[in-house]
């Protein structure tokens, strides 16, 4: 009996049927649809990108649950017509983007970066590069490709292409080219952009200047439908991260807390912990959960994480079961600096019990564990310490948590100094 999630099921051809129908003759046969992917900034490209095509028009923005199967369900329930249509496209999976673009059909497609998020099912950069490739190659000879110049793997995809090729970046080879990046706490990332002569200055509420890709992937793909750059100027003016993508959230004591946790393969890690090096504050702590895609021994891995985020941090905590691979480092020299801890609540109850203010809490981790606990356990009403949660949603926006019924939902991201 062939399963009913299978893509041969009788009722998933149909929703595949729908969604295709949708696309080419329904609500959606006259929208410019972009496709976002890469292995990192692809979530944060779509959320800036989305918020400039919004202000010049009816938008649809794809972010976040960007398998095929969410894609094909979101498209065959539209019922409005859009002028664009922005889908953050992920895969998990050979073959995955092939079931992606057959339905969505982009006119532009946008790649930031290639990495070993998919170690499992891709092995080297060159496979995840050849899937997320399939985007490049199915888009018509009218479309344009967005890709990223310093990156090798993402620039080589422009061969694989029949549509116009822009590329952006930081080198002086990039169509659309970013300079003078400045982004240090309590300041926001802020930096030029320039395409055909024309310059603007981006000024955001980002913190650090690992968004900045993200930023260029997004005004690159607006100039690619034909948005003026001074429009994506106004339009990011301020902008903030997406939810638990680095967003920024006010603690108690004045202290400050930087969500990072969604998305944590190996290879990504020290990017985000750099961002810690320079940040002005009296106190700087990173607290880590667990990563995915370690490609080797993981109690090495994590022992050497922890050597990394304490050459930057004043103290480094890891929670969960992950902590037993780094405890043979708890010496008397790291005494006040290296912490273990096994359960989320005590985690909590440790940051509220020892921040002070304007110290600068940055939480690192897979979704796996809900490690975004730790700032939400600090509400009033939270409830949910559970040891396993299989849900995608972010502890906020959860039921279970207690938050929404106690009505401290607050907004995604708290007002920056």
């Amino acid at each position: 009996m062939i399963s009913k999630d299978s893509p041969y099921h009788p009722r998933q051809i149909l929703r595949k049927i729908r969604a295709i129908v949708t696309r080419r003759f329904g609500y959606l046969a006259k929208t410019e649809i972009l496709a976002v992917t890469g292995s990192c900034g692809k979530t944060s490209a779509t959320h800036f990108l989305g918020k400039i095509l919004s202000d010049c028009g009816s938008c649809y923005v794809g972010v976040h649950r960007n398998g095929a199967k969410a894609i094909r369900k979101n498209m065959r329930k539209m019922r409005t017509p859009y002028r664009y249509l922005v889908q953050e496209a992920g895969i998990a999976s050979p073959g995955d983007m092939k079931k992606i673009v057959s339905v969505l059909m982009p006119h532009v497609g946008i790649v930031t970066t290639i990495g070993l998020d998919h170690y499992t099912s891709f092995r080297t950069l060159e496979g995840t590069a050849a899937e997320k490739g399939l985007l490049i190659e199915s888009l018509p000879k009218t479309g344009v490709a967005v890709l990223n110049v310093d990156d090798p793997h993402v620039l080589a995809m422009g061969q694989r292409t029949r549509a116009k090729v822009m590329t952006y970046g930081f080198s002086e080879q990039a169509e659309v080219r970013g300079s003078d990046v400045r982004a240090i706490w309590p300041e926001g990332l802020a930096m030029t952009v320039t395409y055909q002569g024309e310059s603007i200055r981006l000024e955001t509420a980002l913190f650090g200047d690992l968004l900045a890709t993200s930023l260029l992937a997004a005004v690159a793909g607006a100039l690619a439908v034909g948005i003026p750059l001074a429009q994506c100027g106004v339009s990011l003016k301020g902008v903030k991260s997406f939810p638990s993508r680095l967003s920024i959230h006010q603690g108690p004591g004045g202290s400050w807390f930087l969500k990072d946790t969604v998305k944590a393969p190996y290879w990504s890690v020290p990017k985000v912990v750099a961002l810690m090096k320079d940040v002005a504050a009296p106190r700087k702590t990173i607290v880590f959960g667990s990563f995915s895609d370690t490609g080797g021994a993981d109690s090495r891995r994590y022992r050497a994480m922890a050597r990394q985020a304490l050459e930057v941090a004043d103290r480094v905590v890891f929670v969960g079961d992950k902590s037993a691979y780094v405890r043979k480092m708890l010496t008397p020299e790291l005494e006040n600096r290296l912490f273990t801890i096994d359960s989320m609540e005590s985690a909590c109850r440790f940051l509220a019990e020892s921040c002070v203010e304007n110290e600068v809490v940055l939480l690192k981790s897979n979704s796996d564990i809900h490690l975004e606990r730790t700032f939400c356990g600090l509400k009033d009403g939270f409830r949910c310490w559970k040891e396993t949660c299989k849900r995608k949603i972010d502890c906020e926006t959860c039921s279970e948590s207690g938050l929404l019924v106690a009505g401290n939902l607050s907004d995604s991201q708290s007002e920056k100094r």
